[in-house]
């Protein structure tokens, strides 16, 4: 009210333009600073007292740019990070101080914990602990860039047992990117609806980084014990009016898939996958979900030639991982994707899937217990055996769809490759299988070579330049040597396989659209149905 009075009185002002930015800055500032005043003196969680802190810092920045406050909340926000033990973030939050610093003999007053000092010794005390803390993150890449900056210096002014230090840490760092297993974490959207919601949650959706080993239900779990109040939505579309202006707290929550903007690393063959793995989930400001539905009528033969996928696309503000673990939405793009290019990408998915699985036990990464890479193959090539993907082959592979679609032939062979390059990976796959099977398990490795070699039941071999498919060819070879990376082995390791085209669905499902509302569903079910044969969850995650 007080605002809206003070408006109105500048309304015949000469100054009012000035007036009325002055006024709007204050409005903000008070709507943060109570917010802010409200979630630190009440039971409120460290995700909430972040969020506020983030929503009060970037406002001193980018708003009214007072910077000693601006470093202060920078300080407090840390400390927030280090609590709740977000070291990457404590890192990324940390190093907005020292991009305000400057390799220079400016002396520096003492300034909260800081002493009396030079401004290059500040800048290399921050330095060196914004490394500790991507270092206890586990995000060397991130410290790497750092270790090399301290590098310099130190060479430049011949301090050669400092550079000796900081060389041999950046040293270190490479051997726990080659040798360290680290958790590709989950990404979920979350929408917070209604007006009894904070102001920096109000009517926003955010994209939250979940911790390590958090799935979905858990972290819907959390989320709701977050907000007692909140009611759960149970459907990924956006809300109306009604429930934005409504004087209650609705939560939408459904898993979202990074989209890497790191491609070139990514497609270089020989980057070994533990290097590719940061690279895929970090660094992402754009993240995505997809919807099915059927385009015109659904065809009762073979529901994949009329699947249509709605896929949305999420651009934050900031990339994550950032000074939070969660940003909000800025942008949404909206694109169909045909049936064709939906196969494309299943078949793609599931070939990235099978060779990270593969390179994890290759390399050791994965010990012993190898039941994981058994059910995922099992998955698959019992998935071809019994139908699966085989449908991919019915509905874009005959005749009539060839010659009505001439447009899609360089998708068609593109989804051929794709099928020939899983053949390889199923290959290596199992030699690695018989390689470090248990001799108790060997009629389970058995199992799995019979069901490679019934593949030809649901599998054509397609010969160069001809679009017709003609008759299937065995079998595989397993040998006991491996190579150390999938993009190496030999054919001497694959056997015949190298002829055979998979036409494979590890997850098989009675309806395709059963797989994407997974996506959005607050739990998993123990089972899934295959052609009416009831399978144990662990096998839902093949397609």
């Amino acid at each position: 009210m007080l605002m809206h009075h003070l408006l109105e009185k500048i309304e015949q002002e000469t100054w009012r333009e000035t007036g009325i930015s002055f006024v709007t800055s204050v409005t903000r500032l008070m709507e943060r600073l109570l917010d802010y005043r409200d979630c630190m003196k009440g039971d409120e969680t460290e995700n909430k007292k972040i969020g506020c802190t983030v929503n009060l810092l970037n406002f001193y920045k980018s708003e009214i740019n007072k910077e000693e406050m601006y470093i202060r909340y920078i300080h407090k926000l840390c400390d927030m990070h280090l609590q709740a033990e977000n070291y990457t973030e404590a890192a990324f939050t940390l190093l907005l101080y020292w991009e305000l610093l400057h390799w220079d003999e400016r002396p520096l007053k003492e300034f909260l914990h800081y002493p009396a000092q030079t401004e290059w010794h500040r800048k290399e005390g921050l330095c060196r602990k914004v490394i500790h803390y991507f270092n206890k993150g586990k995000c060397w890449e991130y410290g790497i860039p750092l270790c090399r900056e301290l590098a310099f210096q130190y060479e430049s002014l011949y301090d050669y047992q400092s550079l000796s230090w900081i060389r041999k840490m950046e040293a270190a760092y490479y051997d726990n990117i080659m040798e360290q297993q680290r958790l590709e974490p989950e990404f979920f959207r979350v929408g917070f609806y209604g007006r009894k919601f904070p102001f920096f949650l109000r009517n926003k959706e955010f994209v939250c980084r979940g911790h390590d080993y958090e799935r979905l239900e858990a972290f819907q779990q959390r989320m709701l014990g977050e907000f007692p109040q909140a009611i759960a939505m149970q459907h990924p579309n956006q809300p109306d009016e009604a429930i934005l202006q409504c004087d209650a707290q609705y939560l939408q929550i459904y898993a979202v898939t990074p989209v890497p903007d790191s491609v070139g690393v990514l497609q270089m063959d020989r980057v070994p996958d533990r290097i590719k793995s940061f690279y895929r989930v970090n660094n992402v400001r754009r993240f995505r979900y997809d919807r099915p539905f059927h385009k015109g009528s659904k065809d009762r033969d073979n529901e994949f030639k009329s699947l249509w996928i709605e896929r949305t696309t999420l651009i934050l503000t900031h990339p994550l991982p950032g000074i939070s673990r969660w940003f909000e939405v800025e942008k949404r793009e909206l694109v169909e994707v045909s049936p064709l290019e939906n196969a494309i990408s299943v078949v793609e998915n599931k070939n990235q899937e099978l060779r990270t699985l593969i390179s994890q036990y290759q390399h050791k990464q994965l010990h012993g217990n190898i039941n994981l890479l058994s059910m995922t193959l099992n998955g698959v090539i019992d998935a071809a055996v019994n139908g699966g993907i085989a449908r991919y082959q019915e509905a874009f592979f005959d005749k009539e769809y060839i010659s009505s679609h001439p447009e899609d032939t360089e998708k068609i062979t593109q989804l051929k490759d794709l099928m020939q390059e899983q053949v390889h990976v199923l290959g290596v796959g199992l030699a690695v299988h018989e390689k470090l099977v248990h001799p108790e398990m060997r009629p389970l490795h058995k199992k799995l070579i019979d069901q490679f070699q019934m593949m030809r039941s649901s599998l054509c071999h397609v010969s160069a330049g001809n679009n017709q498919p003609i008759r299937p060819i065995a079998v595989l070879t397993p040998v006991r040597n491996s190579s150390s990376s999938l993009s190496s082995q030999t054919s001497s390791e694959m056997g015949n396989v190298g002829n055979l085209l998979i036409l494979a669905d590890g997850m098989v499902v009675e309806h395709p659209e059963d797989f994407y509302r997974m996506q959005v569903s607050g739990s998993e079910p123990d089972f899934i149905l295959s052609k009416g044969v009831a399978k144990k969850k662990g096998s839902m995650n093949n397609y």
